[in-house]
């Protein structure tokens, strides 16, 4: 029996006094082969054909058309097709799943409301010299294994978002109908039905018993919104089943989201976070705000995410908030990916931000640089565990595509031959290349 089991009256006084502590984990789906849905012919009078012009939030429109046409002609690579298949398997497996809702949890937050998110700070644990385990106290890069468990909605929030994106994915490329209803029923119970839905807001993400007070680090759970459900509404807008009464119930969620984020007391916290925290809250920010047409706001945060770079990098280009990690490549990799989705983001705009170099030589480019060694096989002179520089490639993919940094494209295609041609991937990196090969293959 876990510490956790043994002292939870005590550590969670704001908790039913009876439950039975789940230990769950979600298991990663593993890609199997899968045969095909035959591609219908593209109507382009449909708003889910490949129409070059769809204004995503991450994905290229112009390379999802193209993927799209050569997955109906006959004409994709080979790897490309396995993507698809490989997609179409992970969409078939979640229509029969029973939709996820914060109201599932065992554990309740502080205000005792299901509908208010819950979970528990990752690197957490029991004070072993405190007779009750509080307050909780940090272990950097060590997993409490006792915070990853459905009694919170952290896993459940994952899951919903993972499936969505995958739902939405699925019914753009086979126009299949039946992947556009789930994914739709899946946006209902989480964020739209009054007896399922989750309140807009973060005030008790990443809690940590022993503290009463929230955190602004939760507002990181909550970059699964905009980075998997945007999109992917983008694309459902095609079917029958999302109507305009659910748009509009989404559209006004997702603005008194935005207004918790930016002016809530611990919402307005999350800018002033110097880590990727504040990169990731950045991120939402812009995504939310462009998506729901916030211009100024949209250009404001642009303006905020170079602002930030000084607070950032020092003048070698490195991540010194990232580098005292435990874990020091995996997040200055993390980090750098939330300033390049918000640096993609950005070229929408007015104000880009990819060739961008401060007056003291801050940039992207530079912070770049300073992880290419590990690309090279070359020592990496900071902690870190399992270095992995496939966790580059969303950066070195924004550099190409929207940085017109040709350069780059040759160490990435090395990054994804090495992938493809090593054995036992973790689900990471196979998630990461099979993604590549349906998404951009250009850039394989």
């Amino acid at each position: 029996m876990s510490f956790l089991n043994k002292k939870i009256n005590v550590i969670f006084s704001y908790l039913p006094t009876t439950f039975n502590l789940l230990i769950t984990f979600l298991a990663l789906q593993v890609f199997t082969t899968h045969a095909a849905t035959p591609l219908k012919p593209v109507d382009e009078s449909t708003r889910v054909s490949a129409n070059k012009s769809i204004d995503f939030i991450q994905y290229s429109a112009e390379s999802l058309a193209n993927v799209k046409l050569s997955l109906q002609n006959g004409q994709a690579a080979k790897i490309t097709q396995k993507a698809y298949e490989l997609l179409l398997k992970k969409a078939d497996s979640t229509l029969a799943m029973t939709n996820p809702s914060v109201m599932d949890k065992n554990f309740l937050p502080p205000s005792k409301n299901k509908h208010d998110y819950l979970s528990l700070s990752r690197y957490w644990w029991p004070d072993p010299k405190s007779a009750d385990g509080l307050p909780w106290i940090r272990k950097d890069g060590v997993t409490n294994p006792d915070t990853q468990t459905d009694d919170v909605d952290r896993g459940r929030l994952s899951k919903t978002t993972s499936a969505i994106r995958i739902l939405a994915l699925a019914y753009y490329f086979s126009e299949n109908e039946k992947y556009a209803q789930k994914g739709i029923s899946l946006i209902n119970t989480w964020f739209l039905d009054e007896k399922t839905k989750m309140n807009p807001h973060l005030q008790y993400a990443q809690s940590v018993p022993g503290n009463p007070n929230g955190r602004r680090s939760g507002m990181l759970d909550g970059r699964l919104i905009p980075e998997r459900v945007l999109d992917s509404i983008t694309i459902f807008s095609a079917s029958p089943a999302w109507t305009n009464e659910k748009a509009t119930q989404m559209n006004s969620w997702l603005n008194d989201y935005l207004a918790w984020l930016t002016t809530s007391k611990l919402g307005k916290t999350g800018a002033t976070q110097k880590n990727n925290h504040g990169s990731w809250y950045r991120f939402q920010i812009a995504a939310l705000s462009w998506y729901l047409g916030d211009k100024a706001l949209f250009e404001k945060t642009i303006v905020a995410t170079i602002n930030s770079f000084s607070e950032q990098f020092n003048e070698q280009g490195a991540q010194e908030h990232e580098l005292q990690r435990t874990r020091a490549f995996f997040y200055s990799c993390f980090n750098l990916q939330a300033l390049a989705l918000v640096a993609n983001l950005a070229e929408k705009g007015d104000t880009p931000i990819w060739r961008y170099q401060s007056p003291k030589g801050h940039s992207l480019t530079l912070a770049v640089e300073y992880l290419m060694p590990v690309t090279r096989g070359e020592k990496w002179q900071h902690a870190s565990k399992n270095l992995d520089p496939s966790q580059l490639s969303p950066i070195l993919a924004g550099m190409v595509m929207y940085g017109n940094m040709p350069k780059y494209q040759t160490t990435l295609s090395k990054i994804m031959s090495n992938l493809g041609n090593k054995d036992n991937l973790t689900s990471h990196q196979k998630y990461k290349y099979y993604e590549f090969a349906l998404l951009t293959p250009q850039l394989m």
